[in-house]
């Protein structure tokens, strides 16, 4: 938009560049007759007049790309799961447009990035990656109503581990192994890590069909990152008076001797970690090794470009409403989700 004077008036200097076919690719798809297709050049698209969003190319003077306000929202937060400390955190596009902050704020189905919370109820009470599940049909009765669960594309495996399971995001073998081991042990899973507060003890919930937040998952995930202890998500490490007193402090952990007025050969001193041990260390490092592979081969494959060791889960609602990710490192963890703020089909 042109500047103004100091009357309020626009400029009459105006800045002229050009907007190539590349720089406007996602654009060039318009309908015909009720079809979908590729326009050859942008004079199909765009006509004189036409009012667009520009940004200039790094390292020209007068050539720009086409942007827009996406329609599409969502939510990030990055954490440290040794302490909690939130390291980054976006709550939507732009906080003009909106100060909803979707990372706390917004409630949406996890789905299948819940699937983690269910193996690691299963690792801890005798199941390992190994165990066999069937990966068929299933159809579940609860009185007068049935249930008839399907994989996400339509397919079934037959008799497969709990490690591909999880790879290829099997929606049948999570439904089969909550069921198994009975929906009220999940429940108990799921508010162990803080995901929900109260969990209704229905099989669908399995599949992450309760609403929860970003920062409610990216802490449950803090707890797989961290060898099982539960960790309470800061925004705010310390305040002091004016004086210099701390008044308040995120981190309870004790350090005896920290305060020492000086070094007489004593021991280092060392940070006594005194978090609640919410999942057993060795469930921890085997939930990790599964999720492991869903980067390595399985629905996350693409994240596995960034050429690190990432344990994570994707996850995908009905009708393909929310977009999520979740992954980790053994230092950070980052969850996001992506979707209409009424939801509907991300298409």
């Amino acid at each position: 938009q042109p500047t103004r004077q100091v009357s309020g008036e626009l400029v009459k200097d105006r800045v002229q560049g050009t907007v190539s076919k590349d720089d406007m690719g996602f654009a060039m798809r318009h309908f015909v007759n009720g079809k979908s297709v590729r326009a050859k050049s942008p004079a199909e698209v765009l006509e004189p007049g036409d009012v667009v969003f520009v940004q200039k190319n790094e390292g020209s003077d007068n050539t720009y790309m086409l942007r827009q306000v996406p329609e599409v929202e969502g939510g990030l937060v990055a954490m440290d799961p040794h302490t909690g400390r939130v390291l980054a955190m976006v709550g939507g596009f732009s906080y003009a447009q909106s100060e909803f902050n979707r990372a706390t704020q917004a409630m949406r189905q996890p789905g299948s990035s819940f699937k983690p919370i269910v193996y690691s109820a299963a690792l801890d009470n005798g199941y390992t990656p190994a165990s066999v599940i069937m990966d068929g049909p299933i159809t579940i009765q609860s009185g007068n109503t049935t249930w008839t669960p399907k994989n996400y594309d339509g397919t079934v495996a037959g008799p497969a581990t709990l490690r591909s399971g999880i790879e290829k995001s099997r929606n049948l073998m999570t439904v089969r192994l909550a069921n198994d081991m009975g929906m009220k042990l999940v429940v108990e899973y799921a508010e162990r890590f803080g995901v929900y507060d109260h969990l209704a003890p229905y099989l669908p919930m399995a599949l992450g069909s309760g609403e929860t937040t970003v920062m409610r998952m990216v802490s449950a995930y803090s707890i797989m990152a961290n060898g099982g202890k539960s960790i309470k998500p800061s925004l705010i490490d310390r305040i002091q008076d004016r004086y210099g007193k701390t008044v308040f402090k995120q981190d309870e952990r004790g350090c005896e001797g920290c305060n020492a007025a000086e070094w007489k050969n004593q021991p280092e001193p060392e940070l006594v970690d005194n978090s609640e041990q919410v999942l057993d260390p060795m469930t921890a490092y085997q939930i990790t090794s599964m999720m492991e592979g869903v980067v390595q081969r399985g629905t996350g494959a693409t994240i596995a470009e960034l050429g690190r060791h990432i344990a994570g889960k994707t996850g995908t609602t009905n009708d393909e409403k929310d977009a999520w990710f979740i992954g980790y490192t053994p230092n950070l963890v980052v969850g996001l989700y992506m979707g209409f703020d009424t939801p509907k089909g991300l298409g």
